[in-house]
């Protein structure tokens, strides 16, 4: 079968501003819903990836950093914090605010914390947000409880092995974007 890829997805630049720290993200599984879905570059599309068990949903939108790589070889995962959903396939300009460091059977699995970018006279939650220290303890809990036990629900050994600053983050979003381009060539 010929690879078909009717996106361009591979062209948007991973910065959307490298000195403010704010990048461009591709939203695969929106807020509010139990599917995930996963952004299949064979064939340009989002397809449906899995149903999570009843009683759970995404906390918050969810997708990955164009021209970035990780240690399990899928492009850096983001947690996109945001008052609205918005839909798969969303380029969103986001600040980033820390990472989530996990384990995904035996495999450096990060999590890119980041947050809506601050509007000229719109109030959003997540204007008060700088850096990860910033969310209250127990959503900062929450987020990092889900993580764990919507992968472990899959199947997945998955390890919490802490939180990094934004510093930390920016540093690994670079150097997923190395790899990236170290695979492309």
């Amino acid at each position: 079968m010929k690879r078909l890829n009717a996106t361009q997805l591979q062209l948007i630049p991973t910065f959307a501003d490298k000195e403010n720290g704010t990048i461009n993200m591709i939203v695969e599984t929106p807020r509010n819903t139990r599917h995930k879905f996963a952004f299949e570059p064979k064939f340009g599309v989002f397809r449906l990836h899995q149903t999570i068990a009843e009683g759970l949903e995404w906390p918050y939108d969810f997708g990955f950093v164009p021209q970035t790589l990780g240690d399990d070889g899928d492009p850096l995962d983001v947690l996109f914090l945001c008052d609205e959903p918005t839909f798969s396939g969303c380029l969103v300009e986001a600040r980033v605010l820390g990472l989530i460091r996990l384990e995904k059977n035996k495999v450096r699995n990060d999590r890119i914390v980041s947050a809506a970018m601050r509007m000229d006279g719109i109030a959003q939650s997540t204007d008060r947000f700088s850096k990860i220290d910033d969310l209250p303890k127990a959503q900062l809990e929450s987020i990092c409880r889900f993580l764990v036990e919507y992968s472990a629900d899959q199947g997945n050994t998955i390890e919490y092995k802490g939180i990094d600053t934004r510093k930390k983050a920016l540093r690994a979003i670079e150097n997923g974007r190395d790899l990236f381009k170290k695979r492309k060539r």
